[in-house]
């Protein structure tokens, strides 16, 4: 039986949509545990964006994209929010693997992708074998930490000019898109949140899913600027042990709220740990403490990986971190090739040109290679192992290395 692509689905068909799903990534598919989940779907479900395979009535894969941005390196080391199709939803059922379900809902949609002028595709990757094949390169990493507060050294001082308090969802539902707004800015690789993911994270305009957290908000001179949200872990007991929590929201728009949520946790004397996940690689508050290594990274992984489908339109909006002229032979070798074609890339500290050439290349590199370095996060030198990237004329990788050079690492902390 030749199975049909569904595209566009409408939203009468989320439930079977959410069921497939569910069923194909080991959720619990009772219905009154998906009803939440399909909330959240609906909230964002955009017919044309839809993509379901049906076989016998029955769903059987799934996908869907939405229309965000993402912050890349902008001039004078700032950042820029670059519009993206954000990949979610995505699953075959076991029943169906090796039909080329996935390639071909895939390659429909990074075509409409392309067609609406979007200059990336980004994901986060299931699995690492998987996307590669479609042309995205693990381009932002994350890191988790445990932070241990009542070591000695490990207290960071506040900043002194501002506040911390405890407040509830709905309250911190006015200010945390537009708070959440300024922090993102600060890094590139963050995705931006709507109104809707605020209100279902938060438990506010949707049913919670998951333990209800405790909310801190913190407030400068200018306003909110910093909020944490946390949960326990472990309960404090009189037999003298202590207790644990985890951070499971951390936003900061400045050096100052990031400071003084750092100091919130020492002050709770019974902590003997927490727990930070989806932090940046390069986290800078263990130079705040006198002593660093109260703060331990436990783990580092892939996060958001990006797909070039416009390689002018993605390397013209980025900043550079130097002057210099590279021509760029792209290879695309997914079906369609959207990034595939030779490029004069003319970068300066304030902006650049990218345009399509005939002159001879002096780097080849696949789009893979290129979307993992796009942000700053991977040195091309390195990249270069996996056998993607050709150098023609000498020290142009180099070159282009110091070109994407970025202070801080790429982080994202949301997930799509």
């Amino acid at each position: 039986m030749d199975l049909e692509i569904l595209n566009p689905l409408p939203e009468s068909e989320i439930g079977d949509w959410s069921r497939a799903l569910a069923m194909t990534l080991l959720f619990d598919s009772g219905e009154n545990d998906l009803a939440p989940l399909e909330e959240r779907w609906r909230s964002r479900w955009t017919p044309e964006r839809a993509y379901a395979v049906r076989d016998r009535g029955r769903v059987v894969a799934t996908l869907l994209t939405d229309a965000r941005t993402m912050t890349v390196p902008g001039p004078g080391g700032g950042t820029v929010a670059l519009p993206v199709d954000a990949l979610t939803g995505v699953s075959v059922a076991a029943t169906h693997h090796r039909r080329g379900l996935l390639t071909r809902m895939l390659t429909s949609s990074l075509a409409a992708a392309k067609d609406r002028g979007d200059p990336c595709s980004v994901l986060v990757a299931a699995e690492w074998p998987i996307y590669g094949r479609f042309g995205y390169g693990p381009a932002v990493r994350y890191a988790d930490y445990v932070y241990r507060p009542r070591g000695r050294g490990a207290h960071v001082a506040a900043c002194g000019r501002g506040t911390v308090r405890q407040v509830e969802p709905a309250e911190l539902l006015e200010v945390a898109p537009a708070l959440f707004e300024r922090a993102r800015r600060r890094r590139a690789g963050q995705i931006s949140r709507t109104d809707a993911w605020w209100g279902g994270f938060l438990g506010v305009t949707m049913a919670r899913i998951g333990p209800r957290k405790h909310w801190l908000l913190r407030e400068g001179a200018d306003g909110p600027d910093g909020l944490l949200g946390w949960r326990t872990t472990r309960d404090f007991e009189l037999d003298g042990a202590y207790a644990s929590i985890e951070v499971e929201s951390f936003v900061a728009a400045g050096g100052d709220a990031e400071r003084d949520h750092w100091n919130y946790h020492p002050e709770r004397a019974v902590i003997e740990e927490v727990h930070l996940g989806m932090r940046s690689v390069d986290e800078p508050a263990r130079f705040l403490m006198a002593d660093g290594r109260a703060l331990r990274q436990t783990f580092t992984g892939d996060f958001a990986w990006v797909r070039l489908l416009d390689v002018p339109a993605a390397l013209s909006a980025r900043g550079w971190a130097g002057s210099d002229r590279l021509v760029l032979e792209v290879v695309d070798d997914h079906p369609g090739a959207p990034a595939a074609g030779r490029f004069a890339l003319d970068a300066t500290p304030d902006g650049a040109a990218c345009t399509p050439t005939t002159a001879s290349a002096d780097l080849t590199l696949s789009v893979r290679a290129l979307g993992a370095v796009y942000l700053g996060g991977h040195s091309l030198a390195v990249v270069a192992a996996g056998g993607e990237v050709d150098e023609h004329t000498a020290g142009a990788v180099r070159r282009l290395d110091a070109l994407l050079a970025t202070a801080l690492a790429p982080w994202c902390q949301t997930g799509f």
